[in-house]
């Protein structure tokens, strides 16, 4: 009697079985496909607003920062060292236009206004920026400030309103070109102390006590005028 013997055969999966772990495989790999997809688009959207949108926001600061000081500078004077005003006026401006604005306002100053004793000094109130061309590092900014004048006797205080041009040069932002907006507002004004009370409307004002000589001396001479030989 002859005993069959079966060979053992390996066990081979059912087909659906197969087509389970085959679609479980592409549903984990799509998964994973994603998931990369979606860390890079993240990723880039942080690199960009990390890197592009901080350099911008760097730049309007900047561009903000320097129409503000401009507009400062073109408002602070100080009639007793006019050279260092104009100075640092020339220092915050840029192009023909502004540079030629500001030798006329120099050609027009005249010693009455240098021995004015008078000064004008700007502080900041607001500042906003209105545009910002990145490509051509322009910006457009209003401005506003609260300008102190002083004379010997008085002083006063506006709020002066403009709206600037400024442009990038070799990482200074400079004003191109400046417009006032609206009149200057006064918001307080009177007198110096230890200054005199101006006189009345109609009354005239009155004339200081002659000066007397000292005790025990005579009022000097006056200079001889110098002899120019008739000429």
């Amino acid at each position: 009697m002859t005993r069959i013997t079966k060979t053992p055969t390996s066990a081979q999966p059912k087909s659906g079985t197969s087509q389970k772990l085959t679609a479980a495989f592409v549903a984990v790999l799509a998964l994973v496909v994603a998931a990369v997809v979606a860390a890079g688009w993240f990723g880039y959207h942080w690199a960009h607003a990390l890197v592009v949108d901080r350099s911008t926001a760097q730049m309007r600061d900047d561009a903000l920062f320097g129409a503000e000081q401009a507009a400062i500078n073109l408002n602070t004077a100080d009639s007793s060292n006019l050279e260092e005003s104009l100075e640092n006026m020339r220092s915050s401006i840029t192009g023909e236009a502004m540079t030629k604005s500001l030798d006329d306002t120099i050609a027009g100053i005249t010693e009455e206004t240098k021995n004015a004793k008078a000064t004008q000094q700007a502080e900041l109130a607001h500042g906003t920026l209105l545009e910002l061309d990145k490509d051509n590092e322009t910006a457009k900014a209003l401005v506003a400030l609260d300008v102190r004048y002083e004379w010997p006797d008085r002083y006063e205080v506006n709020i002066v309103t403009m709206r600037l041009t400024v442009e990038n040069v070799d990482g200074v932002w400079k004003a191109s070109a400046v417009q006032p907006v609206g009149p200057r507002v006064p918001i307080e004004r009177g007198p110096m102390p230890g200054a005199a009370p101006a006189p009345a409307p109609g009354e005239a004002p009155a004339e200081p006590a002659p000066a007397e000589p000292a005790p025990e001396q005579q009022p000097a001479e006056p200079a001889p005028v110098p002899d120019n030989g008739g000429q």
